[in-house]
């Protein structure tokens, strides 16, 4: 299995590459949980220091990328207990590195009236600031393209056609009120030279991208901070300008061969109702470009010729518009959010994405997310293994167990206090039958509807009312695959669950069966050698103490009652929905 452990400095310069390291343990875990890097690198390290950042690549793809908060050289002709291990040295090079705990969790708030789950969990992501991200099913070009003409196609009203003669009305034009006869790709994300209801525009910048410069500008020294050092004859002859000129030849090519049939403007607004991200800071105008049944913004995408860009983190971003599909452009991916057609009454929510996406699913009856080393969030319900192992001693060690501990087969429930008076005990008779009576508390606002709460808290039960696997996996040789999330099976001789198993436990999904999920994957390397252990948790569990985490960040009682209607930051709207 390959490796490569790389080095950058705080200017993002990759300062040191390594594939063979005396003895480094890279761990990625539950989004609750903190990513680390520990070991050792080789001797001879001239440059290490805090905030740089330590990436991990398995196979050629990012597993791990942590910032370092602890360098400890070292000098002696003895040996040192590191990780598990005894290690020999006369100068060692330790360190550590971490991604902290909930790494991408921004705030949502929204409400929801009748809509499914799987919309919600797409809308939520929307609504998040920062990188967190699903992926749609997507091949190649046009097919990303051609998606986005046709939601374009869903919000085109004649309701919402642009003011002639000015931007303060309306987000779109169409192709009998634009002149692109003179229209050019100024780089690969701007388009000049346009003319509308015949007065000249503004250059365009194009929504949702970001290519290479085309010069040595204070861009370029953002996107590649090396570039900073260089002479511009340096830039001109680097990989940075053939990618920036290639963008700006396929967006001028898009321009020449489909024409331009519409263009919509950024329609997002501040609390007062202003168009408020369609003009940037250089004076340009910001939004989509669409000709021949395709989206420019993400045909650039698809060609590899742009990046997608969040500008603000994407604050400016409609939840509606799905403008995180963009990121599955980049590839070819299949849907990471599965259809699930279970509906919500009302939903309420000002917390974390993080807290919203546990309590969704637990509601969709035994659901369970992850998020990946690129923030792509996958969101399912697990009916059969993603894994299936067959058990050989030579290259497997296993470790099969479980903890009562945190067991809670009663939850007494509490809803929203100012729409409702919804209060409910909810058991699970096997297995305080079996386990004796383990009550919790859980007091979650953002449900007013008793037919809601009893999704939440029996999805809950199906999840806490059994001993959780505490079980490991240990892969001699390494497994590139297994990513935090993935249900697993164990198979064959002498794997045997101890315990007796309860009816109705995980929904009886997988009686019969030894099954868990990935709660986290550890690769160890040794020189060339690494070793994957994949550590276990129930198959409906994402973060370690569900009850705990959905209402980590929710407002107190007292609190909603400050809520005011005419609030930007309203997130808890007493059933007047305002999406």
């Amino acid at each position: 299995m390959d490796y490569r452990i790389e080095v950058y400095d705080t200017w993002n310069r990759r300062i040191a590459s390594y594939d063979d390291v005396p003895l480094l343990e890279a761990v990625r875990t539950a989004p609750d949980q903190a990513d680390t890097v520990r070991g050792v690198l080789p001797d001879g390290v001239r440059d290490l220091s805090h905030a740089y950042r330590v990436v991990v690549l398995i196979e050629g793809s990012v597993f791990c990328d942590a910032r370092i908060h602890r360098v400890a050289p070292q000098w002696s002709d003895a040996r040192k207990l590191i990780l598990d291990r005894y290690v020999h040295f006369h100068e060692v090079i330790e360190l550590e590195a971490e991604t902290p705990a909930l790494d991408g969790n921004s705030s949502v708030t929204r409400g929801y009236q009748n809509r499914t789950i799987s919309s919600i969990v797409k809308d939520a992501i929307n609504s998040a600031n920062g990188l967190a991200h699903y992926l749609v099913n997507h091949t190649t070009y046009p097919d990303g393209a051609n998606r986005e003409y046709q939601k374009f196609l869903g919000r085109k009203l004649p309701a919402n056609e642009l003011g002639v003669g000015s931007i303060t009305t309306g987000q779109w034009v169409g192709a009998d009120r634009i002149d692109a006869s003179g229209a050019y790709a100024k780089d690969g994300d701007t388009v000049a030279g346009l003319v509308v209801d015949g007065q000249p525009w503004p250059d365009l910048r194009l929504l949702m991208i970001d290519c290479e410069e085309t010069s040595r500008n204070s861009h370029a020294w953002v996107r590649h901070p090396e570039t900073a050092f260089w002479t511009d004859a340096e830039y001109n002859a680097s990989g940075y300008k053939l990618c920036a000129d290639a963008a700006k030849a396929a967006l001028q090519d898009l321009i020449t061969t489909k024409g331009i049939s519409y263009i919509e403007l950024n329609p997002h607004r501040d609390a007062q109702g202003a168009y408020d991200d369609r003009v940037d800071a250089y004076g340009r105008y910001v939004g989509l470009i669409f000709g021949g049944g395709e989206c420019f913004n993400a045909a650039l995408v698809e060609k590899d010729l742009a990046d997608v860009y969040l500008y603000q983190d994407g604050r400016y971003h409609l939840p509606e518009m799905e403008l995180k599909d963009f990121f599955s452009y980049c590839g070819a991916n299949s849907d990471s959010i599965e259809s699930v057609t279970t509906t919500l009454n009302q939903l309420d929510v000002s917390a974390g994405l993080f807290e919203v996406l546990a309590a969704l699913a637990y509601a969709a009856g035994g659901a369970a997310w992850s998020v990946d080393a690129d923030y792509a969030v996958r969101f399912s319900c697990p009916v059969r293994p993603d894994r299936v192992v067959f058990f050989d001693p030579v290259a497997h060690g296993v470790t099969l167990g479980s903890e009562s501990r945190d067991i809670a087969n009663a939850i007494y429930f509490d809803g929203n206090p100012l729409s409702s008076s919804l209060a409910q005990t909810y058991v699970r008779g096997p297995s305080i039958d079996e386990y004796g009576f383990h009550g919790r508390a859980l007091s979650y606002f953002s449900i007013s509807f008793a037919e809601d709460a009893g999704k939440l808290v029996n999805g809950l039960l199906d999840d806490l009312a059994y001993p959780e696997p505490i079980g490991a996996i240990t892969f001699f040789q390494g497994d590139h695959a297994l990513r935090v999330g993935d249900i697993v099976e164990l198979r064959g001789n002498p794997l045997r669950r101890l315990e007796r198993r309860l009816d109705g436990e995980w929904q009886n999904r997988f009686t019969g069966r030894l099954v868990a999920r990935v709660k986290s994957v550890a690769h160890r390397f040794e020189g060339k050698h690494v070793t994957t252990t994949a550590t276990f948790t129930s198959p409906f569990r994402s973060v370690d103490n569900p009850i705990s985490f959905i209402v980590r960040s929710q407002p107190d009682a007292a609190t909603l009652y400050e809520f005011r209607l005419d609030d930007a930051a309203v997130g808890l709207d007493l059933g007047y929905h305002l999406d």
